[in-house]
């Protein structure tokens, strides 16, 4: 059975990538509505990211935890990394698309249909980096943490979320 930290990051992963994929099925018949469902998705991935960067991975490189150097956190930076400029990307090709869409610009339908078919391009490699990530911190990261700390410091874990949600 998987520990209370991995269930919750797992339950919270299945839900953005739920979002994810309803974005990119909107792509196609409501722009405005995906722009819409990607902007709620990206604000919760860039929350966990953020909170995962200067909470979570500080345990693993702090000499003084039990956690110290049990995961590598280098790579999940740099995926991490690579989350947010695909995000930038998806960003830029929705304010492209839109601004097309409100022009009189004889060739913006075709141009619309290139962009949006660039955009599903981009939405399938976030979906597929986010996949890799979760299997890598669900099989790995959040059961080291479940296993290695005691239930006051997950706990304590817990409420530095809350607290770190509060804040922004």
């Amino acid at each position: 059975m998987h520990g209370l930290v991995t269930n919750y990051f797992s339950a919270t992963h299945d839900k953005q990538l739920l979002m994810i994929f309803y974005a990119k099925c909107l792509l196609t018949t409501n722009i405005v509505k995906a722009q819409h469902v990607f902007n709620h998705v990206k604000k919760d991935i860039s929350f966990y990211i953020n909170w995962e960067e200067k909470v979570l991975l500080p345990l693993f490189e702090d000499r003084n935890s039990p956690l110290f150097e049990t995961y590598p956190t280098y790579s999940l930076q740099l995926e991490f990394q690579h989350c947010r400029i695909l995000i930038e990307h998806i960003n830029k090709e929705f304010e492209q698309i839109l601004l097309l869409i409100q022009s009189n610009y004889e060739g913006a339908q075709m141009n619309v249909k290139q962009q949006v078919t660039d955009l599903i391009t981009f939405f399938d490699e976030l979906e597929s980096l986010l996949k890799a990530i979760n299997i890598k911190s669900e099989s790995i990261f959040f059961p080291t943490i479940d296993e290695t700390l005691k239930q006051e410091d997950i706990a304590d874990l817990f409420l530095t979320l809350a607290h770190y949600a509060a804040a922004k």
